[in-house]
């Protein structure tokens, strides 16, 4: 899909010339409904951009698929109600999935609201995660990085709505970026283009807060430094220390603040 999946035109009048209509643009948001082999599971807010990354990473960070080669192909529709996407799975994770019970429901973005137990959502916190890989970054090279990021979110330059997740290189090269209206979904697609492309990246930037879930996802991967642009939460900081993840946050102005395993960053 294009860059006009991301927004909308509208025409709009500004409070101190109400009688002067100028054109905005306004993020896109549809509803979009995953199934795997015929059943449907979950219904998602989403920009409908970039379906198929979303799709592969969604169910990647979810537990569903444990690998690219798990999913076999990705039928993308639209209809009267929003987009439909049928995702053909191999039979070990469909049997798998089947057991996962969840109940999500228009959510934008978010796996853990929804979920049906306290219990499931503890057996989440207690997940074995690949090793992380161990290199080391400069300062210079995370504020270079976040110059190039914020040039290459386009959908938020055109809206300022616009979440956005990329993957740098150890040396701060940008390798891929993925917008979506909802932080979640942004990220879950730079981690499905991340799996198809087999990207060897060093460094995942949002545009966020660095809230638990966002840790989490990054956890499935092997990626070792998640770079904020908010603050993290507590849990998050919590589970990143508990797994060897690297947290940073309030990355802007050229400052950041490390949360957690600082030994990654160097002067």
């Amino acid at each position: 899909m294009n860059q006009q999946n991301l927004y909308s035109e509208y025409k709009v009048s500004d409070s101190d010339n109400l009688e002067q209509n100028r054109t905005d643009f306004l993020s896109n948001e549809f509803p979009v409904a995953i199934s795997f082999n015929g059943i449907s599971h979950v219904v998602m807010m989403a920009t409908p951009m970039d379906l198929e990354d979303f799709v592969i990473g969604f169910s990647f960070t979810e537990g569903i698929i444990s690998s690219i080669g798990d999913v076999f192909d990705i039928e993308i529709s639209k209809n009267d109600y929003g987009i439909d996407v049928e995702v053909e799975i191999a039979q070990e994770p469909f049997q798998k999935l089947k057991h996962l019970k969840r109940n999500l429901s228009g959510k934008t973005g978010c796996g853990i609201c929804g979920i049906e137990s306290l219990e499931y959502f503890n057996n989440r916190l207690k997940l074995n995660y690949p090793e992380k890989i161990e290199h080391q970054i400069k300062s210079e090279q995370i504020t270079v990085s976040l110059d190039a990021f914020k040039l290459s979110q386009k959908g938020q330059a055109k809206t300022g709505s616009i979440h956005a997740a990329a993957l740098f290189d150890v040396d701060g090269n940008l390798l891929s970026i993925r917008e979506d209206v909802g932080r979640h979904n942004a990220l879950d697609k730079l981690i499905g283009r991340k799996l198809v492309d087999n990207l060897d990246g060093s460094f995942i930037v949002c545009s966020s807060r660095a809230s638990y879930e966002m840790v989490q996802k990054v956890l499935v991967t092997e990626i070792p430094i998640l770079i904020a642009i908010s603050a993290p939460t507590s849990m998050a900081v919590n589970l990143a220390l508990q797994h060897n993840l690297s947290v940073i946050g309030f990355a802007r102005d050229k400052r950041f603040v490390v949360y957690s395993h600082k030994k990654r960053i160097i002067e």
